[in-house]
């Protein structure tokens, strides 16, 4: 009788031991399965509105919370099935680190760990997911989180895009800083101004191994205009220096540089007018190069309508010598000495106007000779600062294959060359 006892309790332990249990459920999922709302269907597998509430951890160890765990997961939380407005999170442990490489707040952390930073404490302010490498703690991204330094800051090279800004004007655009021995580590945001109307503001970021460079964004509504210059004091990873910005690009001997412009035929005005704050055909941030437009385009051929003009918009007088050397004609001038606003116009006028007018329309040219007199190529040779820079002009006007004259436009096309050192 004693056997028989013996041999009931052991399968009886047996049973409970290898068996399966379920709180809230007679079909449990796993081996332990806690069904919140108590909803699971009796027999077979439940629907995954029905296990929305479930706690189910199997055989192989892997729990699912919300869900019968993928056999991949040893972890899985599914909130698919809860309505809009009851859906929930995942929530990390929330710690506030000491600093990149802390392992007193988290004693022996292990490779992988991952918490979210409070970065409430001032030697340590990242806020977000870090993980421990098993060195140091790092940002999902994979960014290091050590302080930020560098060997040297160049604002000497510091550059401005768009290069020029126009007072009253609001600018937007992207100051480019040049940086050596960067150590991958963090730097923090930084504002900086307003000076002369415009805030330089730079993200949270880190620098790259080596060389790199921070981009700067530059907006506001400035108060000077170029070649007005605006310095920039700049502080990051251990470096200092002055950025100043705003003199217009310069050209690096044999640079060009390319200016495209569109505006009605009809216009009559300067060019830089027409364009507004965004116009920058500024040489070495002393000279513009700007169209007169002196009478509609919308004429036929022999029409002179414009001429170009080279502008003093530095702050002081400036000496100038040029040529101009157009399809048509030639003027030069020497030891011209240009008050601040003061210009030359390097023509007596241009021809420009839509000459033989033809459009989708009308009936094709098989061969031609001659000209029309609809347009000229101006070459200017210009000397500036002992700099002498190649500039050439060129204006046509386009009728869009229409017959409507309203809508011809000017393409204006300039570029500058400096050829000397």
């Amino acid at each position: 009788m004693k056997n028989k006892f013996y041999t009931i309790f052991a399968l009886t332990i047996g049973s409970l031991a290898f068996g399966q249990v379920g709180i809230n459920t007679q079909n449990p999922q796993g081996i332990f399965n806690i069904d919140g709302a108590k909803n699971n269907a009796a027999t077979g597998t439940p629907t995954a509105a029905q296990l929305k509430d479930d706690f189910i951890v199997t055989a192989s160890g892997s729990t699912g919370i919300g869900t019968a765990p993928d056999a991949s997961a040893i972890l899985e939380l599914n909130v698919n099935q809860l309505a809009s407005g009851s859906k929930k999170g995942f929530l990390a442990p929330r710690v506030a680190l000491t600093a990149y490489n802390d392992t007193a707040t988290i004693p022996s952390p292990a490779t992988g760990l991952l918490v979210y930073n409070l970065g409430t404490v001032p030697t340590f302010t990242f806020v977000g997911y870090v993980y421990w490498d098993g060195i140091q703690w790092r940002a999902l991204d994979n960014n290091s989180l050590q302080p930020g330094t560098i060997s040297g800051l160049d604002c000497a090279n510091a550059t401005l895009n768009p290069t020029t800004y126009t007072s009253g004007t609001p600018f937007s655009g992207t100051m480019s800083v040049p940086y050596t021995g960067g150590n991958a580590g963090i730097y923090a945001a930084q504002t900086i101004g307003p000076i002369n109307g415009l805030t330089a503001t730079l993200p949270q970021g880190n620098f790259v191994q080596g060389s790199g460079t921070l981009n700067y964004t530059i907006s506001g509504t400035p108060t000077v205009s170029s070649p007005n210059t605006t310095t920039f004091p700049l502080s990051i990873g251990g470096q200092s220096c002055s950025a100043t910005v705003g003199l217009g690009k310069v050209l690096a001997p044999g640079e060009y540089q390319f200016f495209t412009y569109t505006l009605p035929a009809s216009y009559v005005g300067l060019l830089s007018t027409q364009v507004g704050g965004s116009y920058n055909a500024i040489l070495g941030g002393k000279v513009k190069l700007d169209l007169n437009f002196t009478a509609d385009s919308n004429q036929g051929s022999g029409a002179v309508t414009y001429n170009p003009r080279l502008v003093n918009v530095f702050s002081a007088n400036i000496k100038v010598w040029y040529a101009a050397l157009s399809s048509v004609d030639r003027y030069r001038r020497s030891n011209i000495l240009l008050a601040p606003g003061g210009y030359i116009e390097t023509d007596n006028g241009i021809y420009l106007n839509y000459g033989d007018n033809m459009n989708s329309s009308s009936a094709p040219t098989v061969a031609m000779t001659g000209t029309d007199d609809s347009m000229e190529i101006e070459t200017i040779d210009l000397l500036v600062d002992a700099i002498w820079y190649r500039i050439i002009v060129y204006v046509s006007v386009d009728n869009l294959n229409d017959a409507t004259v309203a809508n011809n436009i000017r393409r204006v096309f300039m570029t500058a060359q400096r050829m000397s050192n």
